[in-house]
């Protein structure tokens, strides 16, 4: 064992499984629920955007027409902002509570999607993504938080893919819908629909249901408030330890897969594989439908083995291999159906990841440690969706772009290495 790993482990045991010395509460599963909706609602504002790279009025009505590097910025603009904000921002769960933090999230959310609903420029839409963006930066940091509060170790890995399952499902929902709404009420419609969902449904939810801790909590009175000299001193540990860097790299080639993907899936289908709209909406939604379903049996895999590590290292390598012969598959519908392929591998690796962070990060800054890894991988997965289109505005090859996801999958791969022998 290293020098480095002692301390992680041994020191700011704030915040410990709070239910390590009580019965898991029945209710738990009725949190991880309302955050697995809470992550697929703000997964259809996060991707909207992407329907409207092939829609002309939304181009004309931001002055800008089919230009793929500045459509590709908005995609940047909101995960860079995003990243930015999670790595900043991650300790609020800690200072304020998840269950408010969330809560004040989902508000800000709706309100985010209501104002770019009424963008009337390019800058103005850019600005919005910019809010949104910061406002959904410290989700996922939140909901590790209340994982870790309110299930046991050996149901982790199975209850954070409960709200992950909501990013494919998101994406896989999201951009039928989104076209649906565009093609049947307007892409201004489209936000507004969505913010309502935000505003109406996800806020009353956790108000409802989400609370900080269960019931009858053994350390909950005892867990003192985070300050920001013992905040910084957490930071020091995990950024000292050289398992979580092999974290932050596999994560961020994992979001730039992500952002990739989920920037230019739509355009890619219609413009290079020729699929009307109708037939682009199925093909979008099923490589997230295959997301999904890696997710949910990787989660099974990796807790009954117990190697999270190997498991991440062979899914993330074979979706950058499967993405790299959709590059050169001929037939439309088999690239398609490929496509469906590597995003399952992709979703494979996923439960393990967030598992074996909640094995390395000290037991006090889960919150804190998540939105600093998760934070770092979405700046560097920001640049994704603007790099693919400047390859694509200076090649005119959609196929080229993908090398960016191809590239990232096999380099993150590699990452997975050094921890194989011991996770």
């Amino acid at each position: 064992m290293s020098t480095a790993e002692t301390p992680i482990h041994s020191v700011l045991a704030v915040d410990s499984d709070p239910i390590s010395a009580t019965r898991p509460s029945p209710m738990r599963w009725g949190v991880a629920f309302v955050l697995f909706l809470a992550v697929i609602s703000a997964f259809f504002d996060r991707i909207s955007v992407a329907v409207l790279f092939t829609n002309v009025t939304f181009q004309n009505d931001m002055g800008i027409g089919f230009d793929p590097t500045r459509l590709g910025l908005l995609m940047t603009s909101f995960v860079f902002a995003y990243g930015v904000s999670g790595l900043l921002l991650s300790f609020i769960g800690d200072v304020y509570g998840p269950r408010r933090s969330l809560a004040v999230g989902a508000a800000l959310w709706g309100g985010a999607m209501l104002l770019m609903g009424s963008a009337g420029s390019y800058t103005t839409m850019l600005f919005y993504r910019v809010l949104l963006g910061i406002a959904e930066g410290p989700q996922f940091a939140l909901t590790n938080s209340l994982v870790k509060r309110w299930f046991p170790p050996r149901e982790q890995a199975r209850a954070n893919s409960i709200w992950m399952i909501g990013s494919p499902l998101g994406s896989a929902v999201g951009f039928p819908l989104t076209i649906y709404l565009v093609s049947s009420y307007g892409w201004r419609s489209s936000f507004y629909v969505l913010a309502a969902l935000n505003l109406l449904v996800i806020l009353p939810l956790v108000l409802l249901v989400v609370r900080d801790r269960p019931p009858n909590a053994a350390v909950a009175a005892a867990a003192p408030a985070v300050t920001a000299a013992s905040y910084g001193q957490q930071v020091r540990l995990f950024f000292g330890d050289w398992r979580f860097w092999m974290l932050v790299i596999f994560n961020s080639a994992a979001l730039i897969y992500l952002w990739g993907l989920n920037s230019w899936l739509p355009s890619y289908l219609v413009k290079v594989r020729g699929f009307d709209m109708k037939q682009a909406g199925i093909y979008t939604s099923l490589p997230f439908i295959f997301m999904f379903l890696g997710e949910v049996l990787s989660a099974i895999l990796s807790d009954r083995l117990g190697r999270r590590a190997g498991v991440c290292f062979v899914a993330l390598l074979l979706a950058g291999i499967s993405m790299y012969l959709v590059s050169v598959i001929p037939d439309n519908q088999t690239a398609a159906l490929m496509i469906a392929v590597s995003a399952f591998c992709w979703g494979s690796a996923l439960p393990p990841l967030f598992a074996l962070g909640l094995q390395i990060l000290p037991a006090g800054a889960v919150a804190a440690g998540v939105g600093v890894y998760n934070g770092i991988g979405n700046l560097i997965g920001a640049f994704a969706p603007l790099a693919m289109g400047l390859i694509i505005s200076s090649t005119g090859n959609y196929s080229t772009g993908l090398l960016v996801i191809i590239g990232a999958a096999t380099i993150g791969s590699a990452a997975m290495i050094p921890l194989m022998r011991k996770y």
